[in-house]
């Protein structure tokens, strides 16, 4: 993600964001799929599924950014933001039985 916003001509953002971000996204879902079955978590805990999902939404917001010729703050913090939620997931593991409390 980082490489995508702070390079400067277009063509190389669209390049780290299909060479370099959206592979590396593919290979990040099947070690935390593989890591999940080695640890008996369920994928359907609240910290799985968000992490997911929140790791999605900023991979879309990097395919934005790659369509775009200048890539502004907002779209920067579209990205980096629901990547802070998956690192703040991923630390704090909330699950649906916390949700009950």
């Amino acid at each position: 993600m980082v490489a995508s916003f702070v390079v400067s001509s277009p063509v190389e953002r669209r390049r780290a964001v299909h060479g370099v971000a959206s592979p590396g996204l593919v290979l990040t879902w099947l070690a935390g799929y593989l890591l999940t079955l080695q640890l008996g978590i369920p994928l359907g805990e609240l910290w799985v599924l968000g992490g997911l999902l929140a790791s999605f939404v900023a991979q879309l917001a990097l395919l934005q950014s790659a369509a775009r010729d200048t890539v502004g703050s907002g779209v920067r913090l579209r990205a980096a933001i629901p990547l802070l939620l998956v690192l703040v997931l991923m630390v704090f593991r909330p699950t649906w039985s916390s949700l009950q409390r």
